[in-house]
């Protein structure tokens, strides 16, 4: 039966918004609005009994909202066997109706073809959430499943700020030396988290606004690093920092001043990550410096002041004081390679040249020129001498 003809074309019509459809098929079906459209074409009805049998994974799609009114309102009765995904006109999840439920939607924005929709489900006796409605950040709605996702951005003017609106996004900075400030971290709130990589030209400055990132102040990326960064509401700490071997060498600078021996260097994690640390700051007292049970190497310049006097020592908890010594003249700083085998700090030189390099070394076994003559059997002046060239 039929509600409305068309007189001049001869084809019948449906009214503005049909009360009721009815469709059954095994494939997706496209929609359109009932728009001066035929009753042959498939249209959204006000209310729409859909079966696609015991066929899976199949979609109805809805027309462009952008062509109906806001409030427009549509009823999906699932008769059938299996669920179905309703999808808005870009692909969006709208809805997923599982087998003997009804969800009704209406269009809340039609400004784009895909528009928005709010979904409720109708009559229910248990009720199901829909994914699309509880995606947010890190999260998108894959049919009826919620899957993670890092919504990937690229910055290359500095400095840049981490909000809210970043979290679990993956961060790609592509411009020159550059600073990476965040969010005060009770606004981000506990767990939130950003992924950044460096594809730059020059390294990036991680800067909280409070609170320390790994204990410090600042966390340095350089070109190829990436690390996830995360806080706890207070403080931030990075995870899974990756940095490129052929860029992995790193320095820091480390003040004694008024420090009390032993001065364990994972007091402050970030210090085991560097390989080369000079040690700066005046000593008024025998120093050890103490590094974890773990195989490690460490570039270490002495560069304190009063170590003629104090001596300063490298070693593990478990090793006898001072483990390795590394004195200076208090005029220049002196520097050792030294390695942790997991239980002593080893000094990295296994022989070496006394000085003054003995005679049978190749040496003088002195340090002036007087003492090389004498052990060298060489006379401090030679005889004089003459000759007469006699000529024919």
């Amino acid at each position: 039966m039929t509600s409305f003809t068309q007189v001049f074309g001869g084809g019948t019509l449906d009214p503005a918004q049909p009360s009721y459809k009815s469709y059954t098929s095994t494939s997706n079906i496209t929609t359109v609005w009932p728009i001066e459209a035929s009753t042959s074409q498939n249209v959204v009805a006000a209310i729409n009994d859909i079966s696609f049998g015991t066929a899976t994974g199949l979609t109805f799609t809805l027309p462009p909202a952008n062509q109906v009114s806001v409030g427009y309102n549509m009823l999906f009765n699932n008769v059938g066997t299996s669920a179905f995904t309703v999808l808005a006109n870009g692909g969006g999840t709208v809805l997923t109706a599982t087998a003997g439920a009804a969800w009704s939607a209406y269009v809340t924005d039609n400004s784009t073809a895909s528009g928005a929709y709010r979904v409720y489900q109708a009559g229910a006796g248990t009720s199901s959430a829909t994914a699309a409605a509880l995606a947010g950040l890190g999260i998108k709605a894959i049919t009826t499943t919620l899957n993670q996702e890092y919504p990937t951005v690229s910055y290359s003017t500095t400095p840049q700020t981490m909000t809210t609106a970043q979290r679990a996004a993956l961060v790609i900075w592509t411009g020159g030396a550059g600073i990476i400030n965040f969010s005060a971290p009770a606004t981000l709130t506990t767990g939130w988290f950003v992924n950044i990589v460096n594809q730059g030209t020059g390294a990036i400055v991680l800067t909280p606004p409070s609170g320390k990132i790994d204990g410090v102040a600042t966390k340095t990326l350089q070109v190829t690093d990436s690390c996830t960064v995360i806080t706890d509401g207070t403080n931030f700490y990075s995870v899974g920092f990756g940095q490129d071997p052929l860029l992995a060498f790193t320095y820091t600078a480390i003040s004694l001043t008024g420090v009390v021996s032993p001065y364990y260097l994972a007091t402050t994690p970030a210090n085991l990550t560097y390989t080369a640390i000079k040690f700066t700051g005046t000593l008024t007292a025998d120093m050890d410096v103490v590094v974890p049970n773990t195989v490690q190497q460490f570039w270490t310049d002495n560069s304190t002041v009063g170590t003629s006097t104090y001596v300063f020592g490298f070693r593990t908890a478990t090793q006898v004081s001072p483990g390795v010594a590394i004195t200076n003249d208090a005029v220049s700083s002196r520097r050792e390679i030294l390695y942790c085998n997991g239980t002593s700090v080893v000094d990295s030189f296994t022989n070496g040249l006394s000085s003054p390099v003995a005679v049978s070394a190749g040496g003088t076994s002195a340090i002036t020129a007087s003492s090389a003559q004498k052990n060298l059997n060489v006379p401090s002046t030679l005889d004089a001498f003459s000759y007469v060239q006699m000529f024919s």
